[in-house]
C-alpha cells in the first residue's frame, strides 16, 4: 500500500477528469493505494474482528472535513469540490488502515522499509531525469519539484534520529546512513528553495534533540561524519543551488506575492469560502478577485494556485476552513512534542524526534508551497499522523496498564 503512494497517475483510474484545471484536484479519482487501503483495513478487522474507526485526533480532521464539504456550496463547479471531497474522504479511509496496522502490531519496520524503496527509485528515476534527459530540476516519482522534495524532507529526518539515537550493528548503520545520503540528493536535484532551506534545520533540530538527552562518542562521530560530509557536498552543489536562487526571477516572487492578496480577498469576501477546489475557477475572469492584481488584462491569461497552502485553504473554505487547518496540524504537531518526552529512553524514542523535524519542515515548506494538498503527499502526511496518534494511544494504555 504504501510502496504505491507516489504512483497516482500510473496505478489509479480517473472519472470524469478536467485534466487541465488548476486546481488541487483534477477528476475523481481512485488509486491502487485507495484500493490495497480498503482491503487492508478489511483484512485487519477479519483478523482482529475489530477496527478502530476514530483514532486519536481524527475529530479534528472531521471537523476540517465537514467545512470543507460546507464550503462546496459556495462552488461555481460542484464537479470540481466532489474531487476534493472523494479525495478526503479516500485519506481517512488510509489514515485510519495505517493507524490500526501500526496501533494493533505495533512496528514500524514495514513503513521504514517502504520509504527506502520509494526514496531509492525515486533517486534513481532523478538521476535519469537529469543527466539522460536533461531536466533541469528532475522530480523523479512525483508529479513536481516540489512535492518530490516535500515528501522527502518530511521523512529524511526519521533516518538521522535513527542513526543518532538508536543502537545498530554496522550493517544496520550503512542502511540508514544510505537512506539519509539519498534524501539529502533528492532534495539537491529538486531545486526547491523552500525544501533546500528547512533541509539543514531539521537536521539541526534533529542533532540537537539527540545531544541533548545524552552525549556519546557514537553520536560525535555520527555527526562529525555528516559534518564533513555537508562540507564537501555543499561545495559540490553549490554552484547549481547558487544559479537556481540567482535564476529565480523578480516576477516569480510578484506573483506569490499577488495571488496572496487574492487570497486574502476571497477569504474576506465569504464567510465559508469561495468553494472548495475553485480557487482555479474563481482566479480568473468574469469574478473579479484579482481585479487591479492581474499583471495583463488579457481574456487568455490563467492564474496559477497560490503557493501557500494556508492562504489556499483559507480562499476556499474561509477562515473558519483555514482555523481548522490549524487546529488539525497542530493536535498532531503538539502530541508528538508530548511523545518525545513520553517515549525518551526507549526503544522507538527516534522516531517522535525525527518527526518532530520532519514536520517543522513541512509546514515551513508549506508557507511557500502547496504541494502538501497534492495527493501523494496528503497520503504522507496522514500516515505521519497516524503514527503520533497510535504512539499517543499505545502510551496512554501503558499508563492505564490495558493491554
Amino acid at each position: 500500500m504504501l510502496f504505491t503512494m507516489p504512483f497516482n497517475e500510473a496505478a489509479g483510474i480517473n472519472f470524469f477528469p478536467d485534466p487541465f484545471y488548476r486546481g488541487t484536484s483534477r477528476g475523481f479519482e481512485i488509486t491502487l493505494t485507495d484500493v490495497i487501503s480498503i482491503s487492508l483495513i478489511f483484512s485487519i478487522y477479519l483478523k482482529r474482528k475489530k477496527v478502530i474507526i476514530f483514532p486519536k485526533g481524527s475529530i479534528f480532521y472531521i471537523i476540517y472535513f465537514v467545512i470543507s464539504f460546507i464550503s462546496s456550496f459556495n462552488s461555481s463547479n460542484l464537479n470540481y469540490s466532489g474531487f476534493e471531497i472523494q479525495k478526503m474522504f479516500f485519506i481517512y479511509l488510509f489514515f485510519i488502515t495505517v493507524y490500526n496496522y501500526i496501533f494493533f502490531n505495533k512496528s514500524f519496520d514495514i513503513i521504514k522499509i517502504s520509504f527506502f524503496t520509494i526514496i531509492s527509485i525515486n533517486f534513481l528515476m532523478m538521476l535519469e531525469q537529469k543527466y539522460i534527459l536533461g531536466y533541469y530540476q528532475p522530480s523523479g516519482l512525483f508529479p513536481h519539484r516540489n512535492s518530490s522534495s516535500m515528501f522527502v524532507n518530511l521523512i529524511a529526518p526519521i533516518f538521522l534520529s535513527i542513526l543518532l539515537n538508536k543502537k545498530s550493528n554496522k550493517k544496520i548503520f550503512c542502511f540508514y546512513f544510505t537512506i539519509y545520503m539519498l534524501c539529502s540528493i533528492n532534495v539537491i536535484f529538486a531545486l526547491s528553495r523552500g525544501a533546500i532551506f528547512f533541509f539543514p534545520i531539521a537536521a539541526a533540530i534533529v542533532t540537537s534533540f539527540s545531544m541533548a538527552s545524552k552525549i556519546t562518542s557514537r553520536k560525535i562521530q555520527t555527526i562529525t561524519l555528516f559534518l564533513v560530509l555537508a562540507i564537501v557536498g555543499s561545495a559540490k552543489a553549490a554552484p547549481m543551488v547558487a544559479e537556481r536562487f540567482e535564476r529565480a526571477s523578480e516576477r516569480s516572487g510578484e506573483t506569490r506575492v499577488r495571488l496572496a492578496k487574492i487570497a486574502v480577498r476571497m477569504a474576506n469576501d465569504k464567510f465559508w469560502g469561495i468553494g472548495l477546489n475553485n480557487w482555479g475557477v474563481k482566479v480568473n475572469p468574469p469574478y473579479t478577485y484579482a481585479e487591479g492584481l492581474r499583471p495583463v488584462e488579457d481574456e487568455d491569461f490563467k492564474d496559477g494556485i497560490v503557493e501557500t497552502i494556508y492562504l489556499l485553504v483559507a480562499a476556499e473554505c474561509g477562515w473558519i476552513g483555514f482555523t481548522s487547518l490549524i487546529l488539525w496540524f497542530g493536535y498532531y504537531f503538539v502530541q508528538n512534542a508530548l511523545n518525545i518526552r513520553r517515549y525518551k529512553n526507549t526503544p522507538t524514542s527516534y522516531m517522535p524526534i525525527g518527526l518532530f523535524a520532519g514536520l517543522i519542515a513541512t509546514f515551513g515548506q508549506s508557507t511557500l508551497e502547496w504541494a502538501l494538498k497534492q495527493k501523494t503527499n496528503f497520503y504522507e502526511l496522514v500516515l505521519i499522523f497516524a503514527i503520533i496518534a497510535a504512539m499517543t494511544q499505545i502510551y496512554e494504555n501503558y499508563k492505564k496498564n490495558k493491554p
